[in-house]
């Protein structure tokens, strides 16, 4: 029976979608025919889940993820947190960071669910193309199924732009103060890929302040740091380093 080997190959609590039911040989009367029998019921347009299975932003996620033309990952202070830096995170615990590239689509079904948290959804370039997306597996638990994340070097930099001026000299610096194992080598690639200026100079800026061994290791000349000074802070002090504007006790003024 074909409903059977369709379950064994669907991980409960995943979303299924036409392109992917499509590739299990499931055509769309096929699974109308599923669907007004009871083995699944459908979440919006496109996708279906299991009769009776419970959703989370995990599954729909993972759905997002079957289709290998799209691009679009947890990342920021989503990613830190799956990472287990969860205990440096005092906000956003009710929202869920998505990231894609600049030709990312969230489809209608999933924009329309009603998901248990907030998802934020970030499109863009905040890096050139990279080789390596640095992006990682993330093994969710209690499930069949994994999501690619961004890995806690790339994540920090998500943090750092999709973060309100305000937050990054509290939220965000703690965060990067408990950020001891980062990839140097890592690092340098992703600061070097990045187009936001601001984001450089505040990463670095928090990362001279945290003093982890991979700071010293991290080769500024390649990377583009833009010219003259940047306010971040108003009324705050200039760093004379990094030529950005920011509360005094983070400011080198020598």
């Amino acid at each position: 029976m074909k409903i059977n080997h369709l379950l064994a190959e669907w991980p409960p609590g995943s979303i299924a979608t036409q392109a992917w039911l499509h590739e299990h040989g499931v055509g769309p009367s096929l699974i109308q025919k599923y669907q007004h029998t009871g083995w699944v019921e459908r979440v919006g347009h496109g996708a279906w889940k299991r009769s009776d299975d419970d959703l989370d932003w995990h599954g729909g996620v993972s759905a997002l993820q079957q289709d290998a033309t799209v691009q679009i990952w947890p990342g920021g202070a989503t990613a830190l947190s799956l990472a287990g830096y969860s205990h440096y995170l005092t906000f956003g615990k009710q929202t869920v960071d998505l990231f894609g590239t600049p030709e990312a689509l969230l489809p209608g079904w999933f924009r329309k669910h009603e998901w248990e948290a907030q998802v934020n959804f970030y499109r863009g370039a905040l890096f050139a193309e990279l080789e390596d997306m640095a992006l990682q597996i993330f093994q969710v638990p209690y499930r069949q199924f994994a999501l690619k994340i961004s890995t806690p070097e790339r994540a920090v930099l998500e943090l750092i732009h999709q973060s309100d001026d305000e937050m990054l000299f509290s939220g965000v610096a703690d965060v990067l103060s408990g950020l001891a194992t980062l990839s140097p080598k890592r690092l340098q690639k992703l600061l070097e890929a990045c187009n936001s200026i601001r984001v450089k100079r505040v990463f670095l800026l928090l990362a001279r302040n945290a003093n982890h061994a991979w700071y010293g290791r991290i080769d500024r000349s390649s990377i583009d740091m833009g010219k003259g000074k940047r306010q971040i802070i108003r009324g705050g002090r200039l760093d004379k380093e990094f030529l950005i504007t920011v509360p005094e006790r983070f400011a080198n003024a020598t």
